[in-house]
């Protein structure tokens, strides 16, 4: 059995480095009415610093704002963040000198502005308030937009039910829901989250806080890793405790708040983001629930980057994130030209969708997703009973299973599979990595189809069908879909887990009973990609993927404060009574 942690992985990274959006916005030149490229100098924005804008109880919001040359008013570009309000210079700069007044402002109890911090709990009211100040000044045309992204993406869809001051939203790589932000599947995003909070934890962001995340990260119990990596973070250990929906989260999301939004948006994330999957969602339930114009008029783009926009293993798929970002800044400058300034420019006859497909490494535009034109499809696990690693048996295919053994894999908690890119934060641990080392382990059981007679593209969501038994009374089960070149690469496309005890739903916890054969539901999310000729489709099942989950301790005890371990050892079915599979949403060529 090779334990070995992959010598790749690096855990100890910075986080300071997310901010509105993680690519600058470059200046875009414009036309003036004879048709000739313009773009005023520099010197023509005037910039004014630390604007103290009252909110309903007395608290003052430092807010930067940018003003282009000439006789106004003007639209407005607003964004909200609690990453340093001077991050956005170099795109609300580049707005201004395009007609529109950029203001930055930081959020409640951050840098300079007052108030006590407490993520997620006041950017509505501080929203709202801060948008009837804008209202209200001479520079104003009543026009009123916002951009950014992560936690700036959220403050933008907080402020929006019921609103109908804003106009144009760009909510990017981002989520309605916090909770949603923080859990999949009854697991903990243990990695971003923990991270997240020492770095963001006061009033500054505070980069030394992560030097010892690694050993942090490894600390048991859950609720005191943000002690063992820097010190006590009072709404950590809240998120922490609270692995299902209650009120609490409910305070914080306006995912059902979606019906009373009535600004269009252009909504954009990345196959390889953290919140991809449930910005997805949200597209569809504005398509399901939404107001008709704001049905109308939202749009999403889906590209090929993680959530910092850029990570070192894009090169595994010839990615050039850069080119492929500066594209995006243009569609949400031609949007903002479009929403706030009523220019004719098209963008009204672009297609609701645009997605990048991997491995083909090419854009496409669609009406409506999932597909319309999807062939969902089933591939069957087998095996003889040795899936383990690279070098076991493992098959995957179109047939059935009939009377085929069982797998077996023992999770071990103080040993977990160590993540090795994917949906993750971080430049140098997200995007496609290459999963050979992780497949050398005896925990990961790794089930392959022949090589491709012809290309086959995948789009969509990718759900696994998972029959299995445990000793332990709660457990994990994990998988993870992997595209497989003909040189033996394999690289990550998406990856799900389900906590055991959440299997029939978060509200109704089950424990197992010893050796007996449940059904494990797993949402792998979502990805887009061609598989090439000679290419393999993969599937990885384990029971762990660590730090970008939590461990589950196996104990079935209160996981936040478990401090003790034990070992699970899992059987994995698949024959004519427990047809274990991966369901993938094949697209017709």
């Amino acid at each position: 059995m090779n334990q070995k942690r992959p010598a790749g992985i690096v855990l100890v990274w910075i986080f300071t480095s997310i901010v509105a959006i993680a690519w600058p916005m470059q200046p875009v030149l414009c036309a003036d009415g004879r048709g000739v490229a313009t773009a005023p100098s520099a010197s023509e924005v005037k910039i004014e610093q630390n604007v103290m804008v009252p909110m309903r109880d007395g608290v003052k919001l430092a807010t930067d704002l940018y003003h282009p040359a000439g006789n106004g008013p003007f639209p407005v570009i607003l964004a909200r963040t609690p990453y340093a309000k001077g991050g956005f210079k170099s795109q609300l700069t580049a707005l201004a000198k395009e007609g529109y007044v950029g203001a930055a402002q930081d959020c409640r109890g951050r840098f300079d502005s007052e108030g006590e911090w407490s993520p997620f709990t006041h950017e509505q009211n501080d929203g709202k308030d801060t948008v009837k100040w804008i209202l209200s000044q001479p520079w104003c045309n009543g026009k009123i937009g916002m951009m950014g992204g992560s936690y700036v993406g959220y403050t933008q869809w907080a402020l929006a039910p019921g609103n109908t001051d804003v106009d144009a939203l760009t909510p990017t790589i981002t989520v309605t829901s916090a909770y949603d932000a923080m859990h999949s599947g009854g697991a903990f995003y243990q990695l971003t989250w923990v991270t997240w909070s020492i770095v963001q934890g006061g009033r500054s962001s505070r980069p030394d806080a992560a030097k010892n995340l690694k050993e942090g990260l490894k600390h048991l119990p859950l609720i005191d890793a943000d002690n063992a990596s820097f010190e006590d973070v009072g709404f950590y250990n809240n998120w922490v405790k609270r692995p299902v929906p209650d009120d609490y989260w409910a305070s914080i999301s306006v995912t059902d708040k979606i019906p009373q939004m009535s600004a269009p948006m252009l909504l954009i994330t990345g196959w390889y983001d953290i919140f991809v999957n449930q910005q997805i969602r949200e597209f569809e339930l504005v398509l399901e629930n939404g107001q008709p114009q704001v049905k109308a008029g939202t749009k999403l783009i889906v590209g090929p980057w993680d959530h910092m926009f850029n990570n070192v293993n894009a090169k595994n798929y010839d990615l050039d994130l850069i080119t492929e970002g500066l594209k995006v800044q243009g569609d949400i400058k031609q949007w903002f030209d479009y929403a706030l300034k009523g220019e004719p420019n098209g963008w009204d006859k672009r297609a609701p969708i645009r997605i990048y497909v991997l491995g083909a490494n090419v854009w496409r535009d669609e009406q409506e997703y999932p597909l319309a034109r999807t062939v969902y499809t089933n591939y069957y696990l087998r095996s003889d009973g040795k899936a383990n690693s690279l070098s076991g048996d493992g098959v995957l295919d179109l047939e059935k299973p009939e009377g085929t053994p069982t797998d077996t894999l023992t999770f071990d908690p103080m040993n977990p599979v160590p993540t090795l890119g994917g949906k993750n934060v971080g430049a140098d641990i997200s995007g496609p990595a290459d999963q050979q080392e992780i497949e050398k382990r005896d925990d990961v059981l790794v089930y392959s189809t022949a090589p491709l007679e012809k290309p086959l593209e995948v789009t969509g969501p990718v759900k696994l069908t998972l029959f299995a038994s445990s000793d332990a009374p709660d457990t994990d089960f994990t998988g993870k879909l992997v595209d497989v070149f003909p040189d033996g690469k394999c690289l990550i496309l998406s990856d799900g887990i389900l906590r055991a005890r959440y299997r029939n739903g978060l509200s109704k916890p089950e424990f197992l009973e010893p050796a007996k054969v449940y059904q494990f539901d797993i949402d792998m999310g979502c990805t887009s990609v061609l598989f090439q000729t000679g290419h393999r489709i993969r599937l990885e099942v384990s029971s762990s993927n660590f730090p970008r989950f939590d461990r589950n301790p196996n104990t079935g005890t209160d996981i936040a404060r478990e401090s003790k371990t034990r070992t699970a050892h899992q059987n994995i079915w698949h024959n004519d009574q427990y047809p274990s599979h991966v369901t993938l949403p094949l697209i017709p060529r």
